[in-house]
């Protein structure tokens, strides 16, 4: 499989008190700010793909999401579970 470059760049605006508590969030869940903006983008994108009507509710049919953790997300997503190893 090829490795995927990141060759373009998206710029926004937000209130620099919630870009602050975004930044802090994702450092405190072991990941940055990028990378946890592409995971909602690639999930935003599948559900628009799909045709699901609000974008940000669970399917008819699909588990609703347990809340954790990118980082925990991330372990799921990679097959290491949500153990941590403390």
């Amino acid at each position: 499989m090829a490795i995927k470059t990141k060759d373009a760049g998206l710029r926004l605006r937000v209130e620099s008190e919630l870009r602050q508590a975004f930044v802090e969030s994702c450092r405190a869940a072991g990941q940055t700010a990028a990378q946890v903006l592409r995971e909602c983008m690639r999930q935003y994108v599948e559900r628009a793909r799909v045709g699901q009507q609000d974008l940000f509710a669970v399917r008819v049919g699909e588990p609703a999401a347990k809340v954790s953790s990118p980082r925990a997300h991330a372990k799921q997503r990679r097959g290491r579970g949500s153990r941590s190893k403390r």
